[in-house]
């Protein structure tokens, strides 16, 4: 029923060659994925006859490490071998300290045939994972990420022109990477936080070069805010897949969340996650959608994308620019903000309700 679009994101989005090998991956948390990836893996096939798939057990959590059986099938039973040896594994899976530097040596050692391009459409994001960091930035694996993906998706976010995309993606990442800090007003919503040091990224969604990554639908410069920097209240009108009964808000101070106000069953659910993680109270990223394709605001994989808008995470950031590592990730979208940022001697209006300013 996709084919056509899924053999569009092989050749367009990430360029998938004959020879290539790819990994294709996704979880049995909705039916239809496990549905989809028969049309994945056939497509696949003509273009490249090294293709490799696992549907594996769902994690219930964003930013979860994926578990043992795809990292074997990703770098070799031997190295995970390796790993569970010197009891590094369950300390990779689980976000506890490890050397980081200790496990890539291992992987770099040990691994067999690791892929060229690896597509995850699995319900709950391998984007802010270390197994993503180390494919790409090692391995030079090129890598989508497609959390939260829905078919219709191949008509909206996904049936746009990417060059467009990808330079005004770029551009504002730009901007991003010169700014030292940022305020978004929005209903709700008055947050100031720093980015003094740290490098934006654009999500173009085209990833035809090694070790370039990022989401399916794409669009969006994104940037790891300093983790203690964030002052402000962050009102959430959407969770990650729904539109919530009542709208909570967030209150930031030294950078992590203090306090929750409203009444919102989300609301017991975060709190859950902060008694369970400290570290997810944190602000973790900022990024600014560039995507004109995007609509969909009860989805956040398309919400975060949407053209004029920005959105705000909590939780791992350490894959991108960041030093928080807690096994949780989660993006909230602003509609309609005033965003404004600036450095020493200067500043920019970013957005203005909305619109883009520059």
């Amino acid at each position: 029923m996709y084919q056509e679009y899924i053999r569009r994101l092989y050749t367009v989005n990430l360029a998938l060659r004959e020879g290539e090998k790819l990994l294709l991956l996704t979880d049995d948390e909705k039916p239809y994925l496990v549905d989809l990836m028969e049309e994945f893996y056939e497509v696949a096939l003509d273009i490249t006859p090294h293709v490799e798939k696992v549907i594996y057990p769902s994690l219930k959590g964003h930013g979860k490490e994926p578990p043992a059986e795809v990292w074997e099938k990703t770098f070799s039973k031997k190295a995970v071998e390796v790993l569970k040896e010197k009891g590094l594994l369950d300390r990779v899976l689980n976000k506890e300290p490890y050397s980081e530097d200790e496990v890539i040596d291992i992987l770099l050692s040990y691994s067999q045939g690791t892929p060229d391009v690896v597509v995850a459409f699995a319900h709950y994001s391998t984007t802010h994972t270390f197994y993503r960091k180390v494919l790409t930035n090692h391995f030079g694996t090129r890598y989508a990420s497609m959390p939260l993906f829905e078919p219709q998706m191949f008509l909206g976010p996904m049936n746009v022109d990417w060059d467009y995309v990808a330079k005004l993606s770029t551009d504002l990442a730009e901007i991003l990477s010169e700014a030292e800090w940022a305020e978004v007003v929005a209903e709700g919503t008055k947050i100031e936080f720093s980015l003094s040091g740290r490098k934006a990224i654009a999500d173009t969604g085209l990833f035809h070069q090694k070790g370039q990554y990022g989401n399916l639908p794409a669009g969006e410069a994104f940037i790891a805010p300093l983790e203690t920097s964030a002052f402000g209240s962050l009102t959430v009108f959407y969770g990650p897949d729904r539109p919530l009964e009542r709208p909570i808000t967030l209150r930031f101070r030294n950078g992590q969340v203090e306090e929750i106000e409203g009444i919102e069953p989300y609301r017991d659910f975060l709190e859950d996650v902060f008694k369970q993680y400290e570290g997810a109270r944190f602000i973790a990223e900022f990024g600014v959608g560039t995507n004109p394709g995007a609509r969909r605001p009860d989805n956040v994989l398309e919400a975060e994308k949407i053209l004029g808008t920005i959105h705000i995470a909590i939780g791992d950031n350490h894959s991108f620019g960041g030093v928080n590592k807690v096994p949780f990730h989660t993006d909230y979208v602003v509609f309609e903000p005033y965003v404004v940022v600036g450095g020493k001697g200067w500043h920019t209006k970013l957005l203005e309700k909305g619109l883009l300013r520059v």
